[in-house]
């Protein structure tokens, strides 16, 4: 896939940013190719990697809304068995490792609602700041979190540290690609 292939050329000249995308996957795929050579299966084992993490947490998103063992197995399935995630898994793209930071970023969440535990937006914010050093899409869900705060009675969250901690945290992490 054309995508894979610019990964991969991107993997060899690292950078802060590149015109379309930024770092974090080409960083990847480096790692990859330092590790395991010029190997389609040890470049797109990040892939499967991503992938497979998405479906653990989706399974532990199923057990925090309280889901009986069998549920959260169904749901992680669920999860690995689309065509999207059949396509994300089977090539090394940039939707590849960013489907993982959207559900990270919703396992937070949901943490943080479940267990009414604030400190759980650091973990959002790991997840959006490492989303936008992947895609730019991350704005989407960073857009969609902010009216969810904004409209529900999470805007009590804007009176404390820990969403603002999150938010900073996010910044951090996307900031050398801002930057560049």
């Amino acid at each position: 896939h054309r995508d894979e292939l610019a990964v991969l050329d991107d993997a060899k000249h690292l950078a802060w940013g590149y015109v379309a995308y930024p770092p974090l996957t080409p960083a990847l795929a480096r790692l990859a190719l330092e590790a395991f050579g010029p190997s389609l299966v040890g470049v797109r084992l990040v892939a499967v990697l991503a992938q497979c993490l998405a479906m653990v947490l989706t399974g532990l998103i199923a057990f925090e809304l309280g889901a009986s063992r069998a549920a959260q197995a169904y749901a992680a399935l669920a999860a690995g068995i689309t065509g999207a995630s059949f396509y994300m898994s089977a090539t090394l793209m940039y939707v590849s490792v960013d489907y993982l930071w959207w559900v990270l970023a919703a396992w937070c969440l949901v943490r943080r609602l479940r267990r009414d535990d604030p400190r759980w937006w650091l973990g959002v914010g790991a997840a959006v700041g490492l989303g936008f050093m992947t895609t730019y899409t991350m704005a989407f869900l960073a857009a969609g979190i902010a009216v969810g705060v904004l409209v529900t009675p999470l805007r009590r969250d804007l009176r404390g540290r820990w969403l603002w901690l999150a938010a900073g945290l996010a910044l951090l992490l996307w900031a050398p690609n801002l930057v560049w």
